[in-house]
């Protein structure tokens, strides 16, 4: 039953790692829409990894073995694939991150200019103006 859980969560993995991969690459390229469009797929990505990491925990509590005896061969490698690319999603995703919160950065930079401008700009006219208010 390990085994086949492990499997699973691996395969949710590598999904979440080639999406992240896409993502990135798409946030490259400023095709920001296509990263929205990943959202609905990563979080349940995420959801099915985080019921399969938690039916992991509770086939281990319930071996209740020494830690050296808790795992057989094939089990063991499986583990060390999971955290290999569980690693490995954890380190795309923080680059994945750094970028995304770049961009929305930049986007809210450029929104604060143009709005700063077009309010500068109304004012200065207005001051310019002919046209006085009687309060």
């Amino acid at each position: 039953m390990l085994i086949n859980t492990l499997n699973n969560t691996i395969e949710i993995l590598n999904s979440l790692i080639e999406t992240t991969k896409t993502d990135i690459a798409n946030i490259r390229e400023a095709k920001h829409e296509l990263v929205f469009q990943n959202t609905n797929k990563k979080e349940k990505l995420a959801l099915e990894f985080s019921r399969l990491k938690s039916e992991i925990d509770k086939i281990l509590v319930t071996r209740n073995k020494p830690l050296e005896e808790i795992f057989t061969k094939e089990e063991e490698a499986l583990f060390n694939t999971f955290r290999e690319k569980l690693f490995e999603f954890n380190t795309l995703h923080r680059h994945f991150s750094k970028l995304a919160l770049s961009v929305a950065n930049f986007y809210n930079t450029l929104m604060n200019k143009i709005k700063n401008t077009e309010l500068i700009t109304y004012n200065d006219s207005f001051k310019n103006s002919n046209l006085r208010i009687k309060g």
